[in-house]
């Protein structure tokens, strides 16, 4: 009878102490899937703006980021998976900037983190609307 109380014990003592304090430690258990975090730029009418170029800032470690983009769909990826291991389980922020004709025609700041897996999104506009 005492083993079966230390057992029982034991099994709720472990269950109040995991999920109190979020660990920052990994698992090891990642999904195979390929996250991407993308903004689509618009003009008024819906239509899809096509940029000659982006730049993507890392703005918490003054780090130029680089990344490719389909420049014909209106969505613009400004952060994936590819940065898992440069940036396992920190938040950033990130500055967007988008230019036709060498000209700038939109600049937005993001806020994005990183797990043990995967990137996720915190803040930021993921649709814009240019008039």
């Amino acid at each position: 009878m005492l083993p079966r109380f230390i057992l029982f014990i034991g099994i709720i003592s472990l269950s109040f102490s995991c999920g109190k304090e979020k660990s920052r430690e990994c698992s090891g258990i990642c999904t195979e899937e390929f996250r991407s975090i993308t903004v689509e730029i618009t003009d008024t009418q819906r239509n899809p703006v096509v940029l000659d170029s982006t730049s993507i800032t890392d703005i918490t470690n003054d780090r130029q980021l680089n990344l490719i983009s389909d420049f014909e769909n209106g969505f613009y990826t400004i952060f994936n998976d590819n940065f898992v291991s440069q940036y396992k389980n920190e938040e950033i922020s990130l500055l967007f900037q988008g230019f036709q004709d060498e000209d700038l025609l939109v600049e937005q700041e993001y806020e994005v983190g990183v797990d043990c897996c995967h990137v996720y999104y915190i803040s930021g506009a993921l649709e814009i609307i240019l008039d």
